[in-house]
Formats: structure tokens, sequence, C-alpha cells
């Protein structure tokens, strides 16, 4: 018993010491505000909305929310990333307003990366599926 009463009191007297004295704590998580990686990591957001109608009635809405980041490798290579977060669908606007049942969401991923090993010479890779109604480019016309 004056063994236990005797830890208890040693562990009572010695838990503020312990509790001053702070612990060297590894930072083991490679996304903290502190870490290297994200030092070259530029982010940025955007949002738009648009609407139409006709005179006859018909008329769509588009809201967009995007994502752009921006990472350099090095002074000779960097990634761009957007996620275009996209909601769209169409109204009725002919008698009274309402919105039709073909309310859709997408998420249309892009990214390109970029090599520039001078300053006359760069290579770069994209992928890009564009917005909801895409045109084809002047060359791939008819």
């Amino acid at each position: 018993m004056k063994n236990l009463i005797f830890t208890l009191l040693i562990m009572g007297l010695m838990l503020p010491l312990l509790a001053t004295y702070t612990l060297p704590r590894p930072d083991l998580n490679p996304f903290t505000m502190n870490s290297p990686a994200l030092n070259n990591l530029q982010m940025s957001h955007s949002m738009g909305f648009q609407a139409g109608t006709s005179s006859s009635g018909s008329g769509y809405y588009l809201s967009r929310y995007t994502n752009h980041m921006r990472y350099q490798f090095n002074p000779k290579l960097e990634l761009d990333l957007d996620l275009n977060f996209v909601n769209f669908g169409s109204m009725n606007t002919s008698s009274k307003f309402s919105l039709n049942d073909d309310n859709d969401n997408k998420i249309l991923p892009e990214f390109s990366l970029r090599y520039r090993p001078s300053d006359s010479m760069s290579f770069e890779i994209k992928m890009s599926q564009g917005m909801l109604m895409q045109n084809r480019p002047w060359y791939e016309k008819w």
C-alpha cells in the first residue's frame, strides 16, 4: 500500500513538470501548410452562372464552379488542373416559369502539362473536354 501511495505521489508531482515540456513530434503529413510540396502549388476558384430564354418560351440555365490548380515541379515543368463542376438544365417560360426535369450535373476535368527546355522550345500535353455545347474548331468544319 505504501508503494502504491508513493508511486501515485511521484506521478502527481511529475505530471505538471512533463506537461510543460514539449516533446518533439515529427510532421508526417505532406499536406500541412509548412510542407515543401505545397510551396509550389497555387490554387484559385471561380464561379459563373448564365441563363437564357427565347421568345417562344424555352430557356436554359447553367452554373459552373471551377477549382484551378497549378503545380510547378521546377522552372521548366508545370502542371495545370481545372476541375469544373457544372449544373445545367432547361426551363419553360411560355405561360409561367417552371424548370423541366432534365437537371444534370457533370464534372469536367481539364489538365495541361508544359515542359520548356529552353526559351525557344516548349512541349505541351493538354486534355480539355470543353463545356456543354462544344463547337467544332474551324479546321474540322466541313
